[in-house]
């Protein structure tokens, strides 16, 4: 397969990007794969790609790499680079995953809390999230989440789960934004940055029965919203209530 993802469309529909020629390829092709405008399976040639985006194809090279270091794509020697896909039954042991670092995370911070400097940081991601809301910028919000999870993870004292957080969370938002099992303009009634600030205030209780249990609830109801499928991949054992000894 050719790469024929429309990048010049892309480019022309993704937000001002600033940074070197090889960030934005990354984040241009990076966006594409998540919301499945190119297909598993496509294969990324260099040549192609530098042409699209005006750059050299060490620049793309370097783009490509990352993109491999995330699990996006593969690059195989002679075969080249090819997009990754992920199965609901692989996307379900992320998620399974996910809940147990978060729930872990949870019990730390109701137990300890957490930095002035830390609840700031997510804080201010929370207001960054409910701009994305106002422009409809799904991939964007999605980035945002996986920031503010990974940060709960560093002010709990675990940021050396945040890239197994990160790489779980990545890959299962494959799953939830680019699977189109809802409406996209499910989002705009979605309040996405609410859900956020009120699971936020649900970890910082000091009651560790309910910091975990509201990481569960938040997991449980966006899958519900966006992928009822991968829900039922993972099944409700997982979402069971738990409590501390």
């Amino acid at each position: 397969m050719t790469t024929g993802i429309g990048l010049r469309d892309l480019l022309a529909t993704t937000p001002t990007l600033g940074g070197k020629k090889s960030d934005v390829a990354y984040a241009v092709i990076k966006r594409a794969i998540i919301l499945r405008t190119v297909a598993p399976g496509t294969l990324l040639r260099e040549q192609e790609l530098a042409r699209e985006f005006q750059c050299s194809q060490g620049t793309v090279r370097e783009a490509l790499m990352r993109l491999d270091e995330d699990g996006l794509v593969e690059r195989s020697g002679y075969r080249g680079t090819q997009v990754t896909d992920i199965s609901h039954a692989e996307a379900a042991e992320m998620v399974r995953v996910r809940l147990s670092i978060e729930q872990a995370v949870a019990r730390a911070i109701a137990r300890n809390g957490m930095s002035e400097a830390d609840r700031d940081a997510i804080e201010a991601t929370i207001a960054a999230m409910a701009q994305t809301q106002e422009r409809e910028d799904h991939l964007a919000a999605s980035e945002l989440d996986r920031t503010f999870h990974t940060r709960l993870a560093k002010a709990s004292g675990m940021s050396l789960l945040s890239p197994i957080l990160e790489r779980c969370s990545l890959h299962i938002h494959r799953i939830t934004l680019g699977g189109l099992e809802v409406p996209r303009e499910f989002f705009q009634e979605s309040g996405v940055a609410a859900e956020h600030r009120l699971l936020l205030d649900e970890v910082s209780s000091g009651d560790e029965t309910r910091a975990t249990r509201a990481i569960a609830a938040h997991l449980h109801h966006v899958l519900s919203r966006w992928s009822p499928s991968l829900l039922d991949a993972v099944g409700p054992d997982a979402f069971a209530p738990q409590t501390t000894t």
